[in-house]
This record gives C-alpha cells, sequence and structure tokens, in this order.
C-alpha cells in the first residue's frame, strides 16, 4: 500500500533537510579544519584539576565557534598540585576523535610528547607559624605580659594547588591556654578546602608564688626569711599553690620540703594550739545565754579547726571549734 501522498511529500522534505544539514555541517567543518592550526607545546604548566587543549595548545583558525570547542577538548586529569605528566601522540589524537573531530582535517603540529606541570605552591612554617600566633593572641587578649608563646610546631610543608591561600586556626573549646596547646590549621586555596595540618603551640604564663627560699623541715615554723616569691611558668605548677607570703607567715611546714620548692594550702599547717588529753573550756553561746563546762581534747588543733572534745559533765563527746590554746566554742 502506498504511503497516501502528502505524508510521502513530508518525509521526502524531512529527509532532504536533514541530509543538507548533515553535508552543511561537514562542510564547516572541513572548511574550519582547513583553516584551523594546532601547534602544541613541548612543555607547558597549569593550574586546574583537567587538561584542555587549549592548555597545552596554540590554536587559531578563521571560525571563531570551531576554534572555542578545540580549546575546550578535555585530554584527562591534571597531575597532582607540583607533579607532572606526559601525554603522547595517540592520546592527543584519540581525545580528538571521541570529541567528534577527525585530526586530518586539521593543520596539526604535535611533539612526540607534551609534559604537563600542575602549577603548585608550598605552604610551610614561615605562613603558618603568624597565623596562630595571632590568633593565640587573640585568643588570650587581656592577660598582658604574664604570657608568651614559647615555640610552635607544626606539621612538614605541605605542596598545594597555586591559588588565594586562606589559612584559619581552630583551638580547643574549652581548654586552658597554657603549656602545650593542640591547634587544628585549615588550609583553603580558592576557597576550596585543600588540607587540615595540626600543630602545637608551647605556652608559657608567669606566675607570682611562694617558695621555700632554704630547705625546711617538717613542722618548721615559716618566717619571712623562709619564703621568698619567684615569677615562674604555670604550666605544671599545683592548682593550690600559695600567691600570698602574708598567709603563710606564723604557719608550719606539715612536711620537709626542699629549697625552691612551692609552697600550696596542702603543705602548711597553723600550729596546732591543742592537742590530745588537753584541758580546755568548752563554751555554747546563743542570744542572750551563755554556757560553758569543761572539756578533755580528743585530738589535736589548730586554731578554727572542728575537733572532738570530751564534756566532762555529761561524758559526751562534742564537736567543737578551737578559738584559743584553753578555749573551744560549740557552733549553732
Amino acid at each position: 500500500m502506498k504511503p497516501y501522498a502528502p505524508q510521502a511529500n513530508r518525509i521526502r522534505t524531512a529527509a532532504l533537510i536533514a541530509v543538507a544539514g548533515w553535508l552543511a555541517t561537514l562542510a564547516a567543518l572541513a572548511g574550519a579544519a582547513e583553516t584551523t592550526r594546532v601547534r602544541c607545546y613541548e612543555r607547558t604548566e597549569i593550574g586546574s584539576d583537567q587538561i584542555l587543549l587549549g592548555d597545552i595548545a596554540h590554536i587559531d583558525g578563521g571560525d571563531a565557534h570551531f576554534v572555542r570547542r578545540l580549546e575546550a577538548v578535555v585530554l584527562g586529569r591534571a597531575p597532582l598540585p607540583g607533579k607532572t605528566r606526559e601525554l603522547d601522540q595517540a592520546t592527543l589524537l584519540g581525545r580528538l576523535r571521541q570529541n567528534g573531530i577527525d585530526p586530518a582535517l586539521l593543520d596539526l603540529q604535535l611533539p612526540r610528547d607534551v609534559i604537563v606541570t600542575r602549577a603548585a605552591m608550598t605552604v610551610g612554617r614561615e605562613q603558618i607559624e603568624p597565623v596562630i600566633r595571632d590568633y593565640v593572641q587573640q585568643q588570650t587578649r587581656g592577660a598582658g605580659d604574664s604570657l608568651r608563646i614559647k615555640e610552635i610546631r607544626a606539621g612538614e610543608p605541605v605542596v598545594l594547588p597555586q591559588g588565594q591561600l586562606a589559612i584559619r586556626v581552630v583551638g580547643p573549646k574549652n581548654g586552658e591556654w597554657i603549656g602545650l596547646v593542640p591547634v587544628n590549621v585549615f588550609l583553603k586555596v580558592d576557597g576550596e578546602a585543600e588540607r587540615r595540618m595540626f600543630a602545637t603551640v608551647s605556652i608559657e604564663r608567669m606566675t607570682r608564688v611562694v617558695v621555700a627560699r632554704r630547705p625546711l623541715g617538717r613542722y618548721k615554723p615559716i618566717d619571712d626569711d623562709d619564703i621568698e616569691v619567684r615569677s615562674l611558668d604555670a604550666a605544671g605548677l599545683p592548682t593550690d599553690c600559695i600567691t600570698n607570703p602574708e598567709t603563710v607567715v606564723g604557719k608550719r611546714t606539715r612536711r620537709p620540703l626542699d629549697s625552691g620548692s612551692v609552697l600550696t594550702a596542702d603543705a602548711v599547717e597553723f600550729p596546732p594550739l591543742v592537742k590530745n588529753g588537753d584541758r580546755v573550756r568548752i563554751i555554747a553561746e546563743t542570744s542572750g545565754l551563755r554556757i560553758s563546762a569543761f572539756g578533755q581534747v580528743k585530738q589535736r588543733g589548730a586554731q578554727g579547726d572542728l575537733i572532738q572534745v570530751v564534756n566532762l559533765d555529761s561524758n559526751k563527746v562534742i564537736h567543737a571549734r578551737v578559738v584559743d590554746s584553753q578555749t573551744v566554742k560549740i557552733d549553732f
């Protein structure tokens, strides 16, 4: 059965248009190829992740659209920053054919191999250290002259793609800025995350503390000549170290101390005013009423200590606070 005449005409017309378009495209490509020259460099440096034909060759011709098409042909992935990759003639010709371009229609000048180098920059401590130092100073603002950065240790230099470098430092959220502090260093190139590095900052914070000027034996009463104030690095110091010498004079040592030892709250004590077996007066006071009795101390105690005392009238053990060597007082 023959196709309906108008329908047959439409089919023939569409086929003729398609053939004409195909022939026109071939003619355009052939015309462009006749005047399009591709001169590949033997060596070139690029900055992107992909190698384009336009990166490794000088392309010119009468058809600007066709030239741009050639320049955009992807030849493969770029090497790592600072590394090189070799492209041989077979690879180059194969990539052209994969993109629908017949190399025979181009005026090609290809070296035996094209060596492509990825542009790179090396980032080391000379770039990282000032940023870390500024960050630490911002975090410890107000510490004044008592804080000093002793040393900054970062990893080995890293190789990154060439571009605009941004360095961001992040320290511990709740840590104390003293001693050896770890920090993270984030490196970005042109806004893209490239690398994270680890670094440590050794921070010295000077603080004035009371130390023994000479060796002090156990139960040695402390006077002004036995102690002095020194500025020491707070890193490693006990949390209860004594900073005011006035709070030490008049007390005694609880254990032997070497010369230069930092005095702490648990290393000194007031001399005991009472000891086990001492007889004392027990005082109990309320509003408008004062009661006293005699008692016998059951344990050693300094001024202000809460100790056990036997009430000699009732023979009961009570707790009272030492007032002096002859008096204890019941707290209400």
